[in-house]
């Protein structure tokens, strides 16, 4: 598997992975979100002064690690110490050694605006060493949701729909145009609340 297609990503889908870089010479990992528009490069954004930015301004090279597990993710955020490092193949970062799939990648832009940071880079090599799809919330948000209208009547007034709205947006901002979207629109509609009130 050498392409981010092949790995199972979508155009425009932001997916949750977690990026490694080197802080000195010190393993670094958080959890982020990260989309492409062409399998060549990917984006993601990054808040002004947090660690990560600054690993990747100065190296510029880093590894999208493809989780499938929320431990790794709970470790990546709260137990750092349990995580275990090797070291890329193609650029000076390292790789989650228990994560399924990898993206190594080259830092070609950034892109300042308010509190964030864009950065793009460039796909040098992916590497999957067993099979994998590429976590996006937009399902697991929809299941949530498709739960939450099975109990309207028994959740305070306005809860409910305020919480399938908030669904809504983050579902059509992680997956645009995706089934789960188009799903997620007739559930409102349902509800009576169509695109043109969401």
């Amino acid at each position: 598997m050498n392409t981010l297609k092949q790995l199972g990503m979508k155009k425009e889908w932001i997916y949750e992975m977690i990026l490694s870089s080197f802080s000195n010479d010190i393993p670094h990992a958080a959890p982020f979100g990260v989309k492409t528009s062409d399998f060549k490069y990917v984006r993601l954004a990054l808040y002004k002064g947090s660690h990560t930015l600054e690993n990747i301004l100065d190296h510029r090279e880093f590894v999208i690690n493809v989780v499938q597990d929320m431990d790794i993710v709970y470790d990546a955020l709260y137990a750092k110490d349990k995580l275990k490092y090797g070291l890329a193949l193609k650029i000076n970062a390292p790789v989650l050694n228990d994560a399924p799939a990898n993206i190594e990648v080259k830092l070609t832009s950034t892109a300042s605006k308010n509190q964030l940071v864009a950065v793009e880079a460039e796909v040098v090599h992916v590497q999957s060493n067993k099979p994998c799809i590429p976590i996006n919330r937009a399902k697991n948000l929809l299941l949530e949701s498709l739960i939450i209208a099975t109990r309207v009547s028994y959740m305070p007034e306005g809860r409910a729909v305020k919480l399938l709205k908030e669904n809504h947006r983050v579902i059509k901002k992680v997956a645009p145009d995706s089934k789960y979207a188009a799903m997620m629109e007739e559930l409102l509609i349902k509800f009576g609340f169509g695109p043109n009130r969401c």
